[in-house]
């Protein structure tokens, strides 16, 4: 047997799509000897659901892999053909880079970083078995008969763990339309106590672009100016080409080159009128799906069940390349047998005489309730163990990715007996987004929100590198040059905020001229003379210094407050800014204290910092001898 397959691995990676590449890389560039096993391997990095990436709090995550040393967000900038910068007219805290990308040029280019990367086997196997010795994991088995010995695995099975499809009644197993299923790994899962549930979610069709008749259409174009994932003001040569050095070029081009337009279509009254009249053969409505789907992307029909009195909804229709021409559907998701597809698609403006090249489908599959896991995401319950992506109950490729980094770099650092990286709920949406799995787990596909994060206002885009930099330091990911860079833009940045804080001109410092927002102030030559990004994290901390320096003191009075008791007459649906799903859960479960509010599933951060206001508002007003204002009692 060759050298590959008789090796003990420090960490064997099961899975290649956005969580099992990021594990794989991370471990490899850590220095670790690292196997990444794949059922197909054409199929690395895959894009099986929208070919975009970003969005709100999304496009913060990419950043943030991107200042930890993660591969996505310039695997995304050089592959993208739209670039846009989301909310651009309100604050920086809420703004986000979004890329749709080419979707095969992605795909293409994260498979052959991952050929080119030391210290990375890369093998084509379907892993069928975990491998165990007491009470931890030791390696895999595949469908070659060929087992594979590892210290560590990391699993990153995505959709394919018992994955079945749905068109209607028409059922294929499946992780994806055209691919395999994962039938007995789950049952390596069981064996070890791991318990499993099912989720569901879908996709839309996808059409033939010279069918369409785009002129009934909104046209969306993209930024002149793209707004990058990567921080390339922090990269010199040896992190921008650390690859190229084989000879090899990668595919991929400048950002913005040749951007093309997405579309906007309206749905009608005769679109409804199909959805409705077909609703029984929906598997999701006919009783042939039990498992719960995203709610934050609701099918058609579930879009026109619980909105009845919306009069029409948004399909955006974008490009999944340069050189195809096909197009995604988003907002159609459904699993309406094919025939009603058609009918469906027929009924929008524009798409009149649209040709359908792939179906929509649902998806059911097993995930394992995060819970399980420990903040590094190894398994609580068999050691050397870890898990990442939509195994642990999440949707999307930036949160799979954001997983698959954390996870890779602590199997590594669990083979080292070294302490793992945790990032903090206050530094960064990773943070938010881990925590939120580990501790409250999910009972529906979790999404990524900037609601979902009580400190966002900490966690504006540009920020991330600084925000995250120890972190980087710990990760070992990044080169000693870039983190000194970092470290370089961190100095300049404090001190900026300082000068700006004290110098003077005209009526006040620079700094308070910047918060009452008034417009050509004559900054100094030095300062306008700064990299872009120094610039604008400065602007942002001097403009937002209150609300910067009460979210600081929130967070230590936070950890504080977990024992504060919540009286028993509070009415949760009075309480005013407190979302509808977090007020209902409360009422629901009725938590005595805020700790216990804090860990119901449903309720989110932000939602215990509106009650925490409003219990010590109430108490004040109780003091004061005031009758409250918006009464809680029942």
């Amino acid at each position: 047997m060759s050298d590959f397959m008789k090796r003990t691995y420090d960490v064997i990676v099961c899975g290649a799509g956005h969580a099992g590449t990021e594990a794989a890389l991370a471990a490899a560039r850590m220095g670790a000897q690292t196997l990444l096993l794949r059922g197909n391997i054409d199929t690395i990095g895959q894009m099986s659901c929208n070919p975009a990436i970003g969005g709100q709090a999304k496009g913060h995550m990419v950043r943030e892999l991107d200042a930890l040393g993660g591969e996505m967000g310039v695997n995304a900038d050089v592959t993208g053909i739209q670039y846009r910068k989301l909310n651009a007219s309100k604050g920086p805290a809420v703004q986000a880079p979004r890329t749709q990308c080419d979707k095969k040029a992605y795909q293409f280019r994260l498979k052959h970083t991952i050929e080119l990367q030391e210290n990375l086997v890369l093998f084509q196997a379907t892993v069928t078995r975990l491998l165990f010795e007491g009470d931890r994991v030791v390696g895999c088995g595949t469908n070659l008969d060929v087992d594979f010995r590892a210290k560590t695995v990391v699993v990153t099975t995505g959709t394919f763990l018992r994955g079945l499809m749905h068109v209607g009644k028409n059922t294929n197993e499946g992780g994806r339309m055209g691919d395999y299923s994962a039938r007995t790994l789950s049952g390596s899962f069981l064996e070890a106590g791991i318990e499993l549930e099912r989720l569901k979610t879908g996709t839309p069709p996808r059409l033939l672009g010279r069918s369409i008749d785009f002129s009934q259409m909104e046209e969306q174009k993209g930024d002149d100016v793209p707004c990058l994932f990567g921080f390339n003001d922090t990269r010199g040569e040896e992190d921008l080409f650390h690859v190229e050095h084989s000879g090899e070029r990668r595919l991929g081009w400048a950002p913005g080159e040749r951007q093309v337009s997405c579309f906007i279509a309206y749905t009608t009254a005769a679109t409804e009128a199909v959805v409705r009249r077909n609703l029984h053969l929906s598997p999701m409505y006919s009783g042939q799906i039990e498992s719960t789907g995203p709610r934050y992307c609701p099918s058609i029909e579930d879009k026109f069940v619980r909105f009845p009195d919306k009069p029409n909804h948004r399909f955006f229709l974008e490009p999944e390349g340069r050189n195809t021409n096909e197009y995604y559907i988003n907002g159609c998701s459904t699993s309406l047998p094919l025939d009603v597809q058609v009918e469906l698609i027929h009924s929008v403006p524009g798409l009149e005489r649209a040709v359908i090249l792939r179906p929509a489908y649902a998806v059911e599959y097993d995930f394992a309730p995060p819970t399980q896991l420990r903040p590094s995401l190894e398994s609580k319950k068999v050691e050397n163990l870890f898990f990442a992506g939509q195994i642990n109950g999440t949707s999307g490729y930036e949160e799979a990715a954001s997983q698959g980094l954390v996870a890779g770099v602590n199997a590594v650092r669990k083979c080292r007996g070294e302490g793992p990286v945790v990032i903090q709920r206050h530094e960064g949406y990773i943070g938010v987004l881990i925590d939120d799995l580990v501790t409250k787990g999910t009972s529906e596909p979790y999404r990524m929100f900037t609601s979902r994060a009580e400190h966002r206002l900490l966690f504006n885009h540009g920020s991330a590198e600084l925000r995250l930099r120890h972190h980087a330091a710990e990760c070992n990911l990044v080169s000693r040059e870039r983190l000194g860079r970092m470290e370089g833009k961190a100095r300049q940045v404090e001190e900026w905020v300082r000068r700006l804080e004290e110098e003077r001109t005209g009526e006040g410092t620079f700094a308070e001229r910047a918060r009452r927002r008034e417009a050509d102030i004559p900054f100094p030559a030095a300062f306008e003379g700064l990299p872009a990004a120094v610039r604008e994290e400065v602007l942002y901390r001097v403009t937002y210094r209150g609300y910067l320096e009460r979210e600081m003191k929130q967070i230590e009075r936070l950890s504080q407050v977990g024992s504060l008791r919540i009286p028993e007459s509070i009415n949760y649906m009075d309480i005013k800014g407190l979302r509808k799903e977090g007020a209902q859960k409360l009422e629901a479960i009725r938590p005595t204290t805020l700790g216990q509010a804090s860990r119901i599933s449903g309720v989110n951060p932000a939602d215990i910092n509106i009650i925490l206001v409003y219990l010590e508002s109430a108490r004040r007003r109780r003091e004061d001898g005031r009758r409250p204002a918006n009464p809680a009692g029942r």
